[in-house]
């Protein structure tokens, strides 16, 4: 995406972490630090407070990622879910989990730990979206932070519509994002994945499938194919604009694979 286009939607790496991160106290640290069956709490919960306190992003090895990662799996709408919490306490420490894991990519060392980015987005997203209040156009910021600086990262071209798709989630919600913005995000995300389908040369019934037939980490395609079923939703209640056709086609696209 151009930075042209992307300067529409304010990139911000820290705003979201400003609001963030003093939500979260020494006991949900805790709670974080002990999602693998409560092993080794202390040696993750060394970098975890040096992020929340210092900002000192995390080398992504064993400790932290490991209970970063698996609170980034949880469910805070499902009461069985472990590990983590429920409701709004729950969807804190998710978001907390998602931001450090995405920001930490910008650090030099963990280039190269990559393994996926669009099962963290749309986590995030759905965890923002669920907060709210400030935390709403701060985590629009923060998407579109990543998609500028974490996509180039990821050679095989595939996270990049994915990491656009949680940004339109939350922007679509947003006022302040204008609608040729809106369009451009649409525009962008379908012209990626039609190139990137035709630079790999898929057979015509993979073509069918859109994006998520690109997908290798396809634990959460079921939610992407759920938010595709919730952007067409959405269109179809706005009036009459390009804005609306876009985001009806996206959401079709998605919700269809």
């Amino acid at each position: 995406m151009s930075q042209q286009c992307l300067k529409a939607f304010e990139p911000n790496s820290d705003e979201l972490l400003d609001l963030l991160l003093p939500q979260i106290d020494d006991l949900m640290l805790r709670e974080i630090a002990s999602a693998d069956y409560g092993q080794e709490i202390e040696r993750h919960l060394v970098p975890l407070k040096l992020f929340r306190d210092e900002r000192v992003l995390p080398v992504l090895d064993w400790h932290p990622v490991e209970v970063l990662e698996l609170i980034r799996w949880s469910e805070p709408e499902d009461k069985n879910w472990k590990p983590g919490a429920e409701g709004r306490y729950g969807h804190f420490l998710r978001a907390f989990a998602c931001a450090a894991l995405l920001r930490s990519y910008e650090r030099e060392e963990n280039r190269t730990r990559w393994t996926s980015f669009n099962e963290t987005a749309i986590q995030l997203a759905d965890s923002v979206r669920t907060l709210g209040g400030e935390l709403l156009p701060a985590g629009a910021r923060f998407l579109a932070w990543c998609v500028g600086h974490l996509t180039p990262l990821d050679e095989e071209g595939i996270e990049g519509p994915f990491m656009g798709l949680a940004l339109l989630s939350l922007a679509i919600q947003l006022s302040t994002v204008s609608d040729d913005a809106i369009v451009s995000l649409c525009k962008w995300i379908d012209g990626s994945v039609s190139s990137l389908l035709r630079e790999k040369q898929w057979s015509a019934t993979r073509k069918m499938d859109w994006l998520l037939s690109t997908n290798h980490h396809n634990l959460k395609n079921g939610r992407w194919i759920e938010l595709g079923r919730e952007l067409h939703c959405w269109a179809e209640t706005q009036p009459p604009s390009d804005k609306a056709t876009w985001v009806a086609l996206i959401g079709r696209s998605l919700a269809e694979d």
